[in-house]
């Protein structure tokens, strides 16, 4: 306890110095503790609408479509699977999926489009596509029934009610066709969406392809990304052997990877913030000994020796980084509120459709960040022991001091 107050009677000799190396401290750390938190909330928004649109927490797939997405390469027996899974999982959703490509023509011209089969009322609970229907209804109960994007609509010269036939085909080489009705149109706000992506029943997807009770994967959703790893491996045991089973990260490779990769670059950034920030606190306390010089050659007179006021200026260094931590933790919690609870607003990013678009995802211009409470706790442990190693070649001098010398200094 002597020792702290020594610390804290020593650092505060020169307050002007001491406040403006503590605020370099506290703006640095509240900088990197906004930017994880924002980070946080940034990557639960992807994650979570990449899984719900293009994936699941667990994808039960056919061995070799994750690579080639072959139009043969089907899920048999879908409503077993799913069975197994909603008996396994019950707080979990189960929706089995069809994609395949073809042309949607209209009386008027066609268009390309890869269109998705589906359950409607699962679809509901894992994905809000429902809430951009912007003219007509989500899906009832025929089978004949068809959602379109607004580009889409609008190349093909269609209205609600209006017949489109889907040519494409199927497993066996031999094409297929189906007469739909437009039941809804939506709007993502991406023109690349909205103009290929069209939505069946998953029925109607199934007698295209011809194959029966199939589809292309076998998603299962839950509360949690996290649950993802435990389940894909329960889902395993549970399935045959012949399936592929897929954790989210390894259904969609690519959004994983950007993430990795943004999360590394943020970390060597903020690592630069620190360093440049550490400099700030060597500078500080060399300054500090330097200074002393003289008072250190007494103590050293008096019998005081070298590693105790090398442990002093550590300690300084600690107390020092401690503090800035404390104050860096206030002002990234406070600087934190806002994109947390409100989020920020790209609007003026985002162009007319008020939407981005990034890695085949569509997102609100508002992004909320989240509290990532390991990461900043990971933060503030790394800004003490930074000033902490900043003090190392100050107390290393010191111990290195010879007593008459230290007093002769000027």
């Amino acid at each position: 306890m002597r020792m702290i107050k020594l610390a804290l009677r020593n650092l505060f000799r020169n307050r002007r110095r001491t406040v403006l190396t503590v605020a370099a401290i506290a703006v640095g750390l509240s900088l990197m503790l906004w930017t994880v938190n924002f980070q946080k909330g940034s990557y639960g928004t992807m994650i979570r609408m990449g899984i719900s649109s293009m994936a699941g927490h667990v994808v039960v797939q056919a061995p070799g479509y994750q690579e080639e997405k072959e139009v043969t390469a089907v899920v048999e027996d879908v409503a077993g699977v799913a069975s197994t899974l909603a008996s396994e999982f019950p707080d979990g959703v189960v929706a089995p999926r069809i994609a395949m490509g073809g042309l949607l023509m209209s009386t008027s011209t066609s268009v390309g489009t890869l269109l998705n089969g589906l359950w409607p009322e699962a679809e509901i609970q894992v994905q809000d596509l429902h809430t951009k229907i912007v003219e007509g209804k989500w899906f009832g109960d025929d089978d004949r029934e068809i959602v379109i994007g607004k580009a889409m609509a609008d190349t093909l010269d269609v209205e609600l009610g209006d017949k489109l036939v889907f040519m494409g085909q199927n497993g066996s080489d031999e094409v297929q066709s189906r007469m739909f009705r437009v039941r809804g149109i939506y709007r993502t706000g991406s023109d690349q969406i909205d103009g290929r992506l069209a939505f069946v029943h998953l029925g109607a997807a199934q007698e295209l392809l011809n194959y029966g009770d199939v589809a292309h994967m076998v998603t299962l959703h839950l509360d949690d990304p996290d649950d993802s790893y435990e389940a894909t491996d329960r889902a395993e045991t549970l399935l045959s052997a012949d399936l592929d089973v897929r954790n989210w990260k390894e259904a969609l490779p690519e959004l994983a990877a950007m993430i990795q990769m943004d999360r590394a670059s943020g970390d060597v950034m903020m690592a630069i913030i620190g360093l440049i920030v550490a400099f700030g606190v060597l500078n500080t306390l060399l300054m500090s000994v330097l200074e002393r010089t003289r008072e250190f050659g007494v103590m050293l007179s008096l019998g005081m020796k070298p590693s105790q006021l090398a442990r002093l200026v550590l300690l300084e260094g600690m107390t020092l980084g401690l503090i800035g931590a404390l104050v860096g933790l206030g002002l990234g919690l406070l600087f934190s509120l806002q994109a947390v609870y409100q989020g920020i607003d790209y609007a003026a990013f985002a162009g007319e459709s008020g939407a981005m678009e990034m890695e085949g995802l569509v997102f609100d211009s508002v992004i909320k960040g989240a509290w990532d409470p390991l990461r900043m706790a990971y933060y503030l442990i790394a800004a003490v022991i930074f000033c902490v190693c900043s003090a190392i070649y100050p107390a290393w001098s010191i111990s290195r001091l010879q007593p008459v010398q230290a007093m002769r200094h000027h």
